[in-house]
């Protein structure tokens, strides 16, 4: 029996915010504290947290931070995480590509992410967009600066406040696209009132048509027990192992300029995930391992080594 099966609750509305480790922590907990506050407000039954699983503390890791608001008593308000989520948020675009932000999202649900791109564009890397509704799109970082701060990490006091960076003007687009809290309540909470405002006046909001609506099938503890390897056992990590792909922690990718680069393999030497191989036509990269830290473009003695976004990228 899954969670969805044991907690019938109608009136509950899960949010899932995306985001990346370290650096955009905090913005995606200011979103779900803020809606939830928000909410609050309201008179409604909330709870905010983050995903500890995701290893927070890794830079660039995809991680989520969650919400669910109700106009009753929660009944699942232990069940760790939000298994089928009415809204996504993603607060870095690249989290659209190789993320699967869409698992097990409720008919009728809403994307939204913070992006300078179109809406087609972003559509282009979602695939099959299963129960998905409507996506809507913002471009919260030109209204405001993401927040890098451990306050209020981990259940601590956070002494920054609630909304100061990008998660202002994304909660504004959430409450645009859902109207899942009053806009008076939220520019209440936040800490940029402004930005929450401009978020919610410029976010681009498309339906999208009409899915058969599609019944994921969830894989039982018995099953995955079978798909473990004997006794435990992982292949080691100095080759490549299916298990540990980490190219989906990556913002930019690094390109090599073959001109410019003299073979000096500094780059080789300074990759810390041994991402970077030797070749007849100079460094040869693993995309499917580079987390995008930008060392070998920062070491490269004769400037070969650009960072270009990965969202300009279709593979």
């Amino acid at each position: 029996m899954s969670t969805q099966e044991l907690f019938a609750e109608p009136n509950l509305k899960q949010i899932t915010v995306w985001a990346r480790g370290v650096v955009m922590n905090k913005d995606a907990r200011d979103i779900v504290v803020a809606l939830t506050e928000a909410a609050a407000k309201e008179g409604k039954y909330v709870q905010a947290w983050e995903n500890y699983v995701d290893l927070p503390d890794r830079i660039y890791v995809p991680v989520r931070a969650y919400a669910r608001i109700s106009s009753d008593p929660i009944e699942s308000r232990y069940v760790y995480e939000n298994e089928n989520p009415d809204i996504v948020v993603v607060v870095e675009e690249t989290l659209v590509k190789g993320v699967p932000i869409l698992k097990g999202i409720k008919p009728g649900s809403t994307l939204v992410v913070n992006t300078r791109r179109s809406i087609d564009t972003i559509l282009e890397f979602l695939g099959d967009t299963g129960n998905l509704a409507r996506i809507v799109t913002v471009d919260a970082n030109s209204m405001a600066q993401a927040v890098m701060t451990l306050s209020g990490a981990e259940g601590a006091t956070d002494a920054t406040g609630i909304g100061a960076g990008i998660a202002a003007p994304i909660a504004g687009a959430v409450v645009k696209a859902t109207g899942i809290v009053d806009i008076d309540n939220l520019a209440a909470v936040v800490k940029n009132p402004a930005a929450m405002r401009r978020g919610y006046e410029e976010a681009q909001i498309r339906e999208l048509p009409a899915h058969e609506v599609v019944e994921e099938v969830a894989v039982t503890a018995k099953e995955l027990l079978k798909q473990m390897p004997f006794a435990g056992t992982v292949p080691s990590p100095q080759v490549e192992n299916e298990g540990m792909v980490t190219g989906n922690w990556r913002i930019q990718r690094p390109v090599l300029n073959p001109e410019a680069c003299t073979q000096c393999w500094t780059c080789w030497i300074s990759c810390p995930d041994s991402c970077i191989t030797m070749s007849d036509d100079g460094p040869a990269f693993n995309l499917k391992y580079c987390k995008g830290c930008g060392l070998c473009t920062a070491v490269c003695p004769s400037g070969a080594i650009s960072r270009v976004p990965e969202l300009d990228f279709k593979n």
